[in-house]
């Protein structure tokens, strides 16, 4: 998958950034310029996912076959209706977090711009892999939801990253406290639903 950056993106990098209607500066529009067109070279797409069934019990959302459930209602109600579901783990790479940290230094208003474009890059992979699972199972996808979202314990991740192998087939591993590097990672489950 090749993501790119470009001026579409520059109103949800300026919404990353924080702006409400407020007047851009040419210095800020000029390193938005510099943060995207920097962003393309880091990027570096890893990902991994996987079809499965899941089950509604009392206690939540259970995936078969994989000895965990998903707990909260947020999640239960969000993935009532589906038997079928979407987990994926996508990262736009370490090299990424290494710039940030390094432009911290040199350039702080570069860092904190460029910080934006990752999260729009990886929402951006996000949706193109949802595209992308539509069309090799013929079935749509339902909104994404994380750990961490709702009443969905965080902890939920190290069972994201066992099923889908994450270290080997994406390059992300997780920490004590349930983070995960490269830290412009998403890990997410959607529902899959025939189209009427």
């Amino acid at each position: 998958m090749d993501i790119k950056l470009d001026i579409t993106d520059r109103s949800e990098i300026l919404r990353y950034l924080g702006y409400r209607g407020s007047e851009i500066t040419e210095v800020v529009e000029n390193t938005i310029q510099e943060g995207i067109a920097l962003s393309n070279k880091l990027i570096k797409i890893g990902m991994t996912y996987r079809f499965l069934n899941i089950i509604e019990r009392e206690n939540g959302i259970e995936v078969e076959g994989e000895h965990f459930t998903l707990t909260g209602k947020a999640i239960k109600k969000h993935l009532k209706g589906y038997d079928r579901a979407m987990f994926f783990c996508l990262t736009i790479g370490s090299a990424f977090d290494r710039e940030v940290e390094k432009q911290m230094v040199k350039n702080p208003t570069l860092a904190v711009i460029l910080n934006a474009c990752g999260i729009q890059a990886v929402e951006k992979a996000c949706d193109a892999l949802q595209l992308k699972a539509e069309e090799e199972t013929g079935m749509k996808t339902g909104v994404r939801f994380s750990p961490g979202y709702g009443d969905l314990p965080l902890s939920t991740q190290k069972d994201f990253i066992r099923i889908l192998n994450t270290e080997r087939l994406a390059g992300v591993t997780i920490n004590e406290n349930y983070l995960m590097n490269p830290r412009k990672t998403v890990t997410a489950v959607c529902g899959l639903k025939k189209e009427d």
